[in-house]
């Protein structure tokens, strides 16, 4: 018996909820974001199922773009943090990657340089996230640059990132919505503001190209609100097995640093999962499992190869019994309830000892 730690993806449900985004802003071409390994799910296995239904694909690094260019997929591929060094250029020429500019010294690096092929650039602003971006008082001499350029191809588009569209009662979303529409005024380009949340919650944001994300993989955008609110189904259905079952007397503790003591003489298990799975160490305290399609409760601290359970709510369960953490049956949105990680921060923890199974495309 192998030690049992599994994802199982689904490849319908890819699609599935990448038709319920196309119904939110009908027409609209998209960016599938495909970075961080695509949220855990594996970029070439994600963005082999979903190039023939997406206009494009969106990743952090070149490094990200070649591999999948390695594997034959031929769609255009954004690189949303531009360029690192100027190399990197000429191979977004070669490879026809279009490429995000954000920097001052990303626009020094195009001064005499010679490109086999013009790159198709977005020149991106900070509207407040604070983080990458152009200035807005600075956006006009950026695109002057980008605008004399001979090895840019026009016109150029305009992008920025809203930073709280999954809170929709931060003043902020309105501050910088507003700054991006004064921008977009006259701009002759292809816009881009939408990610995942805004994409359903402020329509006004759609303009000319969404960016969805966590969505494409059945996790809600919004906070406070749940995926099966939007019709999504979850990609990822993280799962092992119980590899002990054994009763525990009345005031016995349980794992490390005896954080849990048993109300009771009760069913333990032990799972084959931990925090060297990905399987964070940091999750609540009584975070939910299923066991037999029976919720169960983490009890003690998570290790790094195992975590217990109480099984007390499933007392005919035994060695060998599949237990899910999270997916068919169990929302990821349940999980990081009562902790400070997020949903994406979970699925991109999965690692390598996990093994992968998708479903037939």
């Amino acid at each position: 018996m192998s030690r049992g730690a599994i994802a199982v993806l689904s490849s319908e449900n890819l699609v599935h909820n990448l038709e319920q985004i196309k119904a939110a802003a009908p027409s609209k071409p998209l960016i599938a974001m495909v970075k961080a390994n695509a949220f855990g799910h594996g970029i070439r296995s994600t963005a082999a199922r979903l190039e023939r239904h997406v206009d494009n694909l969106g990743v952090a690094s070149i490094e990200e773009a070649l591999a999948l260019r390695k594997i034959g997929i031929k769609r255009p591929i954004t690189l949303i943090e531009g360029v690192f060094e100027p190399d990197e250029l000429l191979i977004a020429a070669c490879q026809q990657f279009h490429v995000v500019f954000h920097d001052v010294i990303q626009l020094e690096w195009l001064k005499g340089l010679s490109l086999p092929l013009p790159l198709v650039a977005w020149l991106k602003v900070d509207t407040g996230m604070g983080r990458l971006g152009f200035a807005v008082e600075d956006v006009p001499h950026a695109l002057r640059v980008l605008k004399d350029c001979p090895s840019i191809q026009q016109p150029v588009g305009l992008m920025s990132h809203l930073a709280c569209a999954d809170d929709t009662e931060h003043p902020l979303n309105a501050v910088q919505l507003q700054a991006f529409a004064e921008l977009a005024k006259g701009w002759e380009g292809p816009k881009s503001l939408a990610n995942s949340a805004a994409i359903f919650a402020y329509p006004q944001s759609h303009y000319d190209v969404i960016r969805p994300g966590i969505c494409l993989y059945g996790v809600s955008p919004i906070k406070g609100k749940k995926a099966s609110d939007f019709n999504f189904k979850p990609v990822m259905t993280l799962q092992t097995r119980l590899i002990s079952v054994r009763k525990r007397m009345a005031n016995a503790f349980i794992g490390y640093g005896g954080t849990y003591q048993c109300e009771e003489s009760m069913n333990v298990g032990v799972i084959a999962i931990g925090y060297g799975d990905g399987y964070l160490r940091s999750l609540a305290p009584n975070t939910p499992v299923l066991v037999n399609g029976k919720k169960c409760h983490l009890v003690g601290r998570i290790s790094m190869d195992m975590a217990a359970i109480d099984l007390r709510s499933c007392d005919d369960a035994k060695v060998g019994d599949p237990v899910i953490l999270w997916g068919e049956g169990l929302p990821i949105e349940e999980i990081t309830e009562g902790s400070s990680i997020i949903p994406n921060e979970l699925l991109t923890s999965v690692q390598s000892r996990v093994t992968f199974h998708w479903t037939l495309a």
